[in-house]
């Protein structure tokens, strides 16, 4: 059926071409044409009429209206059965309708700015393979280049690292819970505190008693100050040897009570040392450390273990890189030295770990005996020993300025006896007053330091009843781990960036974004590249735009959404339709004109860089009688419409008046009626039909 359809119009186009060349042969040379729009002649001005005069006046009578015009109306075109519907000829009913208002323009195919994608690189390194080629069509999600990127590599081995860690943080996370568990953390903050306190106290009984014999050396002074035993010579260094001998006593029975005092603490610290040793607490605090320390061992030779494992992988890749020629010798060489390194750290971290081993086992044979108990006993009954050989030492002392005193008191009242006179020497008072001072001062001093470790040991104590010390280093551990995970996370963020996952290959494929045409490739197949290079520019064509320059007198009349049609020279006979999407906010000041853009659907066929006419509809205007702007022909430079007769085959030419076109349709001053069917496509063919029979009927 379309082969029918084509012959029928070449054929009807061949003898259009006949028809004129025999019009142009038997009415002579022509001074002047018009042609309409659609490249028709509009008829004839002046013929010949100097060479053909007589001639002209004598055909007239031969054959009618031939040469001085036909009668357009009286004759009819017939089409031999389905020549009319094979020539694609369409008859359309003539009605009123509203003509629509529109702005013409000239313009260029240009792609839309949404459809212009740059792809590129988002990982340095060198292209491995290239799937497409300039001017190739691709979809959207298509492997259009594949990089092998080192940085991609180098983000995989940070990945494993990264997960070795996060192991070694959850296995020592699990070794921490369970020493918390067990109390390892909470004891020996409370013993050193207890300690602390011990000694606050005995060092408070010390101040204590220097601040009664200074106490007591002030008074004697005053005493003495005011019966005036300073005044005489004799007098003075007898009272100052019983004032002595007084102080050596006292101090001698102040060092008497500390070492009595020491020994009441031996004797308790003997006892509580009995108490835990028959408790066992000394057992465990080796067995305990020990087994930190093999934790310890057992955590840096799993580290060191994973290390192993990412530097063979690493050596292994590097291996395989190198036989392609991918990677340097001596990148080789790094990694190889690596793995030896590793492998040297984990020989060394099972050594340490064999060594923890052992330890923790003799240790715990050690507790099985108990012989750190035994020695913390023998200990405090050394001290207690000890202290108690001061106790006798310092009792002989008291015997010894006891009988000093009692020397020095005989010695005085003789001196008394011998001199009568009472003067007093005052200053012999303020060497005893600031001794008491500075020894109130050393004992509120030794208060406040008791104090403070009592406070201390009551806050170990909470936080031994409440557990704080375990949770303490539960969330030292927990805090690694959840750096480890982080990293981990940050491992994977950094896998995703680059557009690859967890224990693939160092290659990332480039898809396109959308689909549509390689307008422009900027590399080959081998290149080295930077990040963010650029590829490649893909134009989607199924929807191109139109810039429009409106003139200022317009822009009020174009809106958002405003339709557009237009008509390129490359497709002729076809109009495409679109809608304005954007229109500028500023006038160009040379030109005065505002840019304003359509997209057009481009249905494959529309390219940039074509030029376009089209108007931009604006609104509607008068109700009136149109036609399709392809009814209206041209012939004598008359205007005229084929109207179809009676028959559907049949049609005759009518004159007409036109008025303006607009958006493919022209208005009908006269000569056609609401309901008359006129030829809305094909009018052309029609118009060669008729032609070609007037040709036939001259001859």
């Amino acid at each position: 059926m379309q082969k029918k359809k084509l012959v029928a119009i070449l054929a009807a186009i061949v003898a259009v071409v006949l028809v004129a060349l025999i019009w142009n042969a038997n009415r002579g040379p022509v001074n002047s044409a018009a042609v309409d729009e659609h490249g028709h002649e509009a008829g004839h001005e002046e013929a010949g009429h100097d060479e053909h005069g007589e001639e002209g006046e004598a055909g007239h009578d031969e054959h009618g209206e031939e040469e001085g015009g036909h009668d357009l109306e009286g004759e009819v075109i017939k089409f031999e059965g389905d020549a009319a519907k094979t020539a694609g000829i369409v008859v359309t009913p003539v009605s009123l309708a509203p003509l629509a208002t529109s702005i013409p323009f000239n313009g260029q195919i240009a792609p839309n700015p949404n459809g212009v994608v740059r792809v590129s690189s988002i990982v340095p390194g060198r292209i491995t393979r290239l799937s497409v080629a300039q001017g190739d069509t691709v979809r959207q999600g298509q492997t259009v280049a594949v990089i092998e990127s080192r940085a991609v590599g180098e983000a995989q081995s940070a990945h494993q690292q990264a997960v070795s860690r996060f192991e070694t943080a959850k296995s020592n996370l699990d070794v921490v819970l369970k020493q918390a568990r067990a109390g390892v953390f909470s004891r020996a903050p409370v013993e050193a505190a207890r300690r602390a306190v011990v000694d606050a106290r005995a060092d408070v009984r010390a101040q204590e008693t220097a601040v009664r014999a200074a106490r007591t050396a002030l008074e004697n002074a005053t005493r003495l100050a005011r019966a005036g035993s300073f005044a005489n010579p004799a007098v003075e260094a007898a009272r100052a040897q019983v004032s002595s001998s007084e102080e050596s006593l006292k101090t001698t029975q102040a060092v008497l009570d500390q070492a009595e005092a020491s020994t009441q603490s031996a004797e308790a610290e003997l006892e509580r040392r009995k108490q835990q040793a028959a408790a066992g607490a000394y057992v465990s605090r080796p067995v305990e450390e020990a087994r930190r320390v093999l934790v310890a061992a057992q955590s840096a030779r799993a580290a060191a273990q994973s290390e192993v494992a990412t530097t063979r992988a690493n050596l292994s890749r590097a291996r395989s890189l190198a036989a392609e020629g991918l990677v340097a010798k001596r990148d080789l060489e790094n990694a190889e030295q690596a793995f030896e390194t590793a492998e040297a750290r984990l020989e060394t971290a099972r050594a340490d770990e064999g060594a923890a081993s052992q330890e923790l086992e003799r240790q715990q044979k050690l507790a099985s005996t108990n012989v750190a108990g035994a020695s913390e006993v023998q200990a405090a009954q050394s001290e207690l020993a000890r202290s108690q050989a001061e106790v006798r030492s310092q009792r002989a002392q008291v015997q010894r300025a006891t009988a000093a005193l009692r020397l020095a008191q005989t010695q005085l009242s003789r001196e008394q006896r011998v001199f009568n006179e009472n003067i007093a020497n005052r200053r012999e008072v303020a060497p005893a007053r600031s001794a008491l001072e500075s020894a109130e001062n050393a004992l509120t001093k030794a208060r406040q330091t008791l104090t403070l470790a009592n406070t201390a040991y009551a806050r170990e104590q909470r936080i031994f009843n409440q557990n704080l010390n375990n949770i303490a280093q539960v969330q030292q551990a927990r805090a690694g781990y959840t750096q480890a995970q982080s990293d981990l996370r940050a491992a994977r963020s950094t896998l995703a960036l680059f557009k690859s996952s967890p224990g693939r290959s160092a290659s990332v494929p480039i898809v396109a974004p959308i689909s549509g045409t390689v307008q422009e490739r900027d590399v080959a197949q081998g290149e080295v590249l930077e990040a963010d290079t650029h590829l490649m520019t893909l134009v989607n064509l199924r929807e191109v735009a139109v810039e429009v320059a409106l003139p200022e007198r317009d822009v009020s009349r174009v809106r958002i959404g405003s339709p557009v049609s237009i008509t390129v020279d490359a497709v002729p006979g076809r109009r495409f339709a679109g809608r304005i999407t954007f229109i500028g906010s500023q006038l160009n000041p040379q030109t005065r004109t505002l840019t304003a853009r359509a997209l057009i659907p481009g249905a494959g066929v529309l390219r940039p860089g074509m030029f376009a006419r089209g108007q931009i509809r604006t609104g509607s205007g008068a109700i009136t009688l149109t036609v399709p702007a392809e009814a209206v022909q041209t012939i004598e430079g008359k205007t005229v419409a084929y109207v179809q007769a009676d028959e559907p085959n049949e049609f005759f030419a009518r004159e007409i008046v036109t008025g303006e076109t607009n958006n493919g349709r022209t208005v009908i001053r006269s000569g056609l009626k609401v309901g008359d069917r006129v030829v809305t496509k094909g009018a052309f063919v029609v118009k060669a039909q008729a032609m070609k029979a007037e040709l036939g009927h001259s001859h």
